[in-house]
């Protein structure tokens, strides 16, 4: 087979034919004749992939068991600078042919074809994947469209809580030699929310699932959920993508997998017999979150890299994570470390957001602790100080004749497992009128007899069910601090008392 241009000349030469050859071949004649270019007589010393050397590519066509015969397409030819670059295509084929020749794939083939003038976007090595696809292209901007229209306020949302992670996510991320514009990642996934919870019960900025997050070194307790940790997470996620990409040798295919998992792309690059990311989401193999996924990642990416070409120009980023970290041989409540370092509950929750409960995990010996920058020194002389008690404050409980472990808990809106935590070697069936458990200090953990009391004025159409329903408390709470109430009596203008949450 022999293909003559006036400008130049290439040449294949084939003995017996094989399908997969056949499909390379035309798959690169079409890259090369689809641009609208005169560059057939460029240099032969030109690189054709952009940031892959010429020698490569040369090994790599001479390795391929692929004809029987020789392979000029490449070796022999190159493109013009005119023709600014391949399309992704080409580029995602690169680790594919060093796999099947035996040779290392380069460390990064998504490198960046265009120079858009751009300190932040020239760094956004992702653009390489879809510039010169146009269907890639219009899915791009039509994110940007959504993101700057209809969703704009969503984003501006997502671009202030940036501010706080952006700094620790591209020192960890360069750490792992990732590129650093994953760390855009989060805006799609959770806008960089610390408490998002997916419906597939995905939680976290990275949106782990359980599974994935204990895989990577995420515990996942009844006490703290380090899915939730800005920094263990990106620790964690950065080790999966490093291995996703070593698994499919692409970072669109790498984002892909993170979406759907390993496991729906394997079976979608099976079925649609290749390896290209965009070629993949033109096929029914992919559910349509996953085919809308890496456009959605470049879209956020590139507004978040300049957002004030794109209107973004009033945004308050929050303040960057700052902290100090104190190990503590003994479980704290949070309202001890706010007091000790001069803060509040919702500040110490903020810097530890993995802590679930009201304290630090009673079962751990050691904890290490986050709390505000300029107060590790001071926190660290008020633990050691303190007693016990005054590390974990409670609240004792006079035992009544029918109380068990699970009413007081329902009661008090707390779970058993506090109860065990507080009370050690506690005998669930050997709960005795007279003895004292404790309680943790909760919001809700107020003793029945003694607790505040507020005021509530019986409305037309209440009933004790509705009352306990809308303010969240139950009937037996209600019962007990109007002895003697009949639910079947209550009459417009009577009062009645409420609990009044400490």
């Amino acid at each position: 087979m022999t293909f003559d241009n006036s400008a130049g000349s290439m040449t294949l030469k084939t003995g017996r034919s094989h399908n997969i050859a056949m499909l390379l071949t035309l798959l690169l004649l079409s890259l090369i004749l689809d641009q609208k270019s005169k560059a057939w007589g460029a240099s032969v010393n030109e690189s054709l992939l952009p940031g892959t050397d010429q020698g490569v590519i040369d090994e790599v066509i001479d390795k391929l068991p692929l004809f029987d015969g020789t392979f000029n397409l490449l070796s022999g030819f190159s493109i013009d600078d005119t023709l600014l670059s391949i399309s992704a295509s080409a580029t995602e084929l690169t680790p594919y042919l060093c796999r099947q020749s035996g040779l290392t794939p380069p460390g990064n083939t998504d490198v960046l074809l265009h120079d858009t003038g751009s300190p932040q976007v020239q760094e956004f090595v992702f653009l390489a994947s879809y510039k010169d696809d146009d269907s890639a292209r219009n899915r791009v901007d039509r994110h940007i469209y959504l993101y700057t229209t209809k969703k704009r306020k969503t984003f501006a949302t997502w671009l202030q809580r940036s501010g706080r992670y952006l700094d620790t996510i591209k020192a960890i991320l360069k750490e792992d030699k990732l590129p650093a514009d994953l760390v855009y990642l989060p805006l799609i996934e959770s806008g960089y929310s610390t408490d998002a919870r997916s419906s597939a019960h995905a939680v976290g900025p990275w949106q782990f699932i359980e599974s994935t997050g204990k895989s990577y070194g995420l515990k996942t307790d009844y006490w703290r959920d380090e899915r939730r940790d800005p920094i263990k997470s990106t620790v964690a996620a950065a080790r999966y993508l490093k291995d996703l990409y070593n698994q499919f040798g692409s970072w669109s295919l790498a984002l892909a997998a993170y979406n759907a998992g390993e496991g729906n792309i394997r079976r979608a690059l099976r079925k649609s017999r290749s390896d290209n990311y965009w070629r993949i989401i033109r096929t029914r193999y992919l559910k349509r979150e996953t085919r809308n996924y890496v456009s959605k990642f470049i879209a956020a990416g590139i507004i978040a890299s300049e957002p004030e070409k794109y209107g973004f120009t009033d945004i308050d980023y929050h303040e960057p994570l700052k902290f100090e970290a104190a190990e503590i041989n003994s479980p704290v409540s949070l309202s001890f470390i706010a007091k000790c370092t001069d803060s509040t509950v919702k500040t110490i929750r903020g810097l530890n957001p993995e802590l679930k409960r009201w304290c630090t995990p009673p079962d751990l010996k050691t904890y290490r602790v986050r709390v505000p920058e300029g107060t590790g020194e001071r926190f660290s002389e008020c633990f050691n100080s303190a007693t016990p008690e005054e590390r974990m404050p409670k609240i004792p409980y006079i035992i009544k004749k029918g109380d068990t472990l699970w009413d007081l808990a329902k009661s008090f809106h707390f779970t058993r497992k506090e109860l065990y935590a507080l009370n050690k070697g506690i005998n669930p069936r050997r709960l005795r009128p007279g003895s004292i458990i404790f309680l943790p200090p909760t919001n809700g953990a107020y003793i029945t007899e003694t607790r505040p009391k507020t005021p509530y004025i019986i409305k037309k159409g209440d009933t004790l069910w509705d009352i306990a329903k809308r303010l969240r408390i139950t009937r037996k709470e209600l019962y007990a601090l109007n002895k003697d109430i009949n639910p079947e009596r209550l009459r417009p203008g009577s009062i009645i008392y409420l609990p009044l949450r400490r």
